[in-house]
């Protein structure tokens, strides 16, 4: 499952430690994608192994068997093939053999936690200066960064999406589609040790 320890990224450990540290707790908050996200529509991958996909790229046996050809007569002459669903189309040119899909890493939850470094120190000392409770305070951390990570998987352009895969989705944005995997993103403040996430 991809989740990840807040203040596990280098980049962050030193500057968040050392105010952690003066609090003096075992809690922990994570952000990221929980196994409480499920799988995705299709059922085929969870929604935290999608994210991992998308983290860190991934490459993917095809078995093959997919038509492709010309969707319509003006797509003929233009001579644009592109797949198509079995049996639809104006002229099927054949189907794909067996064949490995490389999906490019668009790293999305790293960088957009590191980007929230500096909202989550401003934070962290807020919350200390109003002598507010732990919880409270790790709770306000998760909000920013799980805020910021959506932000960031908002704005992501790169690498991008094939040109088929934009016309099938109808937008550039290489990390969402239904907004799904970005509504996935949340955060959790516990009191044991980390048991999901990255290794």
């Amino acid at each position: 499952m991809l989740n990840l320890d807040l203040i596990g990224f280098q980049d962050l450990q030193d500057a968040v430690s050392k105010e952690l540290a003066t609090l003096r707790s075992n809690k922990t908050v994570t952000v990221g994608i929980h196994e409480e996200a499920g799988d995705v529509e299709s059922g085929d991958i969870t929604m935290a192994g999608l994210g991992a996909t998308h983290e860190f790229g991934a490459e993917v046996k095809h078995p093959g068997g997919t038509s492709y050809g010309y969707a319509s007569k003006a797509a003929a002459d233009r001579d644009e093939v592109r797949f198509l669903k079995t049996g639809s189309g104006y002229m099927e040119l054949g189907v794909t053999k067996p064949h490995n899909i490389t999906i490019p890493a668009r790293p999305w939850l790293e960088p957009g936690v590191a980007g929230a470094t500096p909202k989550i120190l401003d934070a962290i000392e807020a919350g200390m200066a109003a002598d507010q409770p732990m919880d409270q305070i790790l709770e306000t951390v998760g909000v920013i960064a799980a805020g910021e990570v959506k932000i960031y998987m908002t704005e992501l352009r790169t690498p991008a999406n094939a040109a088929s895969t934009v016309r099938k989705k109808g937008s550039d944005n290489p990390l969402i589609n239904e907004g799904h995997l970005r509504q996935s993103v949340t955060h959790k403040v516990i009191g044991d040790p980390v048991t999901e996430g990255l290794e």
